[in-house]
């Protein structure tokens, strides 16, 4: 069977020289190196927002529109939205949602120190819209920082595909910990999975 692409809603098969491709870029980095860097990631993200500030990452206005799940989860027009960004970097998903839609209230956190600090500095941070809090999906406990069953809709932009596959289960569980009835929007950097094998 031919492999597929996710891309947005769409599929596509890969064409056999795509499918030869991804077979040879299968070199794994060796085990000391993946130790090392899976033990180094919270410092070399930290080093990453050093050096690139706020810089790196374009605002993402694009999220209300690639999100139409943003709108219907709303059960009548002017209704309070909660959120949750896991992996809010500095903020540029998160502040052109708050721009966009006075209604919203966000928490968000990052695995980066220094990305937080970031979100705190903006001139757009309102502690009455947003709280924003340092944590390492894998094993830091976010009912600690948000009340249970608070969450209508939790983003993960681009997060997952930065956590080691082994540890992708761990982010899904703390985030289901709120047990309330949300939506999760996802947008990463993999090929495609089943779900059951999360």
């Amino acid at each position: 069977m031919a492999a597929l692409q996710r891309r947005g809603l769409q599929t596509r098969i890969l064409s056999s020289e795509e499918e030869e491709k991804l077979k040879r870029d299968q070199a794994l980095v060796s085990d000391f190196k993946q130790q090392k860097l899976e033990k180094e990631a919270q410092k070399n993200w930290d080093l990453f927002y050093k050096r690139n500030s706020t810089n790196f990452f374009k605002d993402r206005h694009w999220t209300t529109r690639e999100f139409e799940e943003l709108r219907s989860c709303r059960e009548f027009e002017d209704q309070k939205l909660t959120i949750l960004e896991a992996g809010c970097g500095v903020g540029n998903c998160l502040f052109p949602l708050l721009e966009e839609d006075p209604d919203i209230f966000a928490y968000a956190c990052d695995f980066s120190p220094r990305a937080v600090e970031y979100v705190k500095q903006n001139p757009l941070y309102d502690t009455e819209r947003c709280k924003v809090f340092q944590c390492d999906l894998t094993k830091d406990d976010l009912l600690e920082h948000v009340p249970p069953e608070s969450v209508d809709v939790v983003t993960l932009i681009f997060v997952l595909s930065a956590v080691h596959p082994d540890k992708m289960h761990l982010v899904l569980q703390n985030i289901y910990k709120e047990r309330s009835s949300y939506t999760v929007l996802c947008r990463f950097y993999l090929p495609v999975f089943e779900t059951s094998a999360l």
